[in-house]
C-alpha cells in the first residue's frame, strides 16, 4: 500500500539527518517561500512540502557519487551531466523518491527532478519549487534582484521564471558559462510565450458585444 504523503514527507525529512546542517537550513527556507507562493497559487501545501523536501535530498553530494548513483537509479546522463554532475541531484532525487519512498505524484516528482534548470512547459508545482528554490532569504541577500523575481511570482509565475531566466543567461555570459541545453530551450520557449501573450489584442468590454 502507498504511503499518505505525509509519511513520505516524515521518511524525507528523516533521511535528512545524514546531510548537511547548511543544506538543511537551506531546505527550510525554500519551504517558507514555497508554502507562501502554494498558498498564494492555490496549490496543496502538502504536496508542496513533498516536493521542497525531495528537491535538493542529493545536492551535496560529491559529482562522483552523484554520476554513480544516477546510473544506478536508471537515470539518463548526458553529456552535459558527465561534465556538471550537479545537474544530476535533480533528476537522481526524483528516481530515489519514486522506488524508494514510493512517491507517485507526477507533479511533485516533475518538481524535484526539474528544479534546477526548468523546462519549456511546467506544472505549477514544478513552477512554484523553482522559484522558490531561486528567492530564499539568503540567496536574495546574495543576489539582491532575486527580491524583484520574488515579488513578480506573487502576480505572474510565468514572467518570474523568465526573469530569473534572463538573470542566469547574463550572469552565465558574464562569468564565461555555458547555458545548460534543457534550460536554454527553456528559456526560448519562455520568451517566446510571453512575447506571444504581450501581443495578444486587448480585451473586449462585455458591453461591446453585439448579444442580438
Amino acid at each position: 500500500m502507498a504511503k499518505s504523503i505525509r509519511a513520505q514527507v516524515e521518511a524525507i525529512i528523516e533521511e535528512f539527518e545524514s546531510r548537511p546542517e547548511g543544506l538543511l537550513k537551506h531546505v527550510r527556507r525554500v519551504l517558507d517561500e514555497a508554502l507562501d507562493l502554494a498558498r498564494h497559487w492555490d496549490i496543496d501545501p502538502e504536496r508542496t512540502q513533498l516536493a521542497t523536501w525531495g528537491h535538493d535530498l542529493f545536492r551535496a553530494h560529491a559529482p562522483a557519487d552523484l554520476l554513480r548513483l544516477s546510473r544506478e537509479a536508471g537515470v539518463a546522463i548526458g553529456p552535459e551531466d558527465e561534465a556538471a554532475p550537479i545537474m544530476l541531484h535533480g533528476p537522481l532525487a526524483a528516481a530515489v523518491m519514486r522506488e524508494r519512498f514510493k512517491v507517485t505524484d507526477d507533479e511533485a516528482l516533475a518538481a524535484v527532478r526539474d528544479h534546477t534548470a526548468g523546462l519549456a512547459q511546467m506544472p505549477m508545482l514544478a513552477k512554484v519549487i523553482l522559484i522558490a528554490d531561486k528567492v530564499e532569504k539568503r540567496k536574495r541577500t546574495r543576489t539582491p534582484v532575486m527580491e524583484a523575481i520574488r515579488r513578480i511570482a506573487r502576480r505572474d509565475l510565468d514572467l518570474a521564471l523568465l526573469c530569473w531566466a534572463d538573470w542566469k543567461w547574463v550572469d552565465e555570459r558574464a562569468h564565461g558559462y555555458d547555458s545548460y541545453t534543457a534550460h536554454w530551450h527553456a528559456r526560448e520557449e519562455w520568451v517566446r510565450a510571453h512575447h506571444a501573450e504581450a501581443g495578444l489584442p486587448g480585451r473586449i468590454p462585455g458591453w461591446q458585444y453585439d448579444l442580438d
